[in-house]
């Protein structure tokens, strides 16, 4: 095949005004993305062995959360599963004193439920040496202040054969 110089000349002012309008668009469009405002700090949805896993990144923040409760021989906390809870896993929960909310009670102890609050992080303080001291009695950082029970989501679970 034979490629003549008034062809690709042809072809060049063709497609120029294409490419340059492909140009312009995009970086129309990188400006845009730039420009997008951070944002706004509302209510943050998450779990509690992610909020147990960087308590000072929520601390003072409005938070919901979906956990199991807990409220068994001076234990009070919310728990990410009830396997979680059944294992005694670390860094799976966090510290919310149910005696203080308002509609939850000692029956309501193994539920699954959405609760919304205010996380203050007192008792997951990092100490030096990288660990997290953790209030007696806590199961992990917290407290998780009252606030409201958004909605249950199952019935109380059967007590955990292995913690008794």
């Amino acid at each position: 095949m034979i490629f003549r110089a008034d062809k690709a000349t042809a072809l060049h002012r063709r497609f120029k005004p294409i490419v340059a309008g492909s140009l312009a668009a995009a970086s129309l469009l990188v400006a845009a993305c730039v420009s997008i405002p951070p944002r706004k700090a509302g209510i943050a949805k998450i779990n509690p062995a992610s909020l147990a896993a960087a308590p000072a990144t929520y601390d003072g923040r409005e938070v919901e959360i979906v956990g199991l409760v807990i409220w068994e021989s001076g234990v009070f906390g919310l728990y990410q599963t009830y396997g979680a809870y059944c294992r005694g896993a670390q860094g799976a929960a966090i510290d919310v004193r149910w005696d203080q909310w308002p509609g939850v009670t000692p029956k309501d102890s193994r539920r699954r439920v959405m609760v919304r609050g205010v996380f203050r992080n007192r008792g997951g303080v990092t100490q030096a040496d990288g660990s997290t001291a953790i209030a007696a009695g806590a199961p992990g950082p917290g407290p998780l202040e009252p606030g409201a029970v958004v909605r249950w989501l199952s019935n109380p679970e059967r007590p955990c054969p292995n913690r008794q």
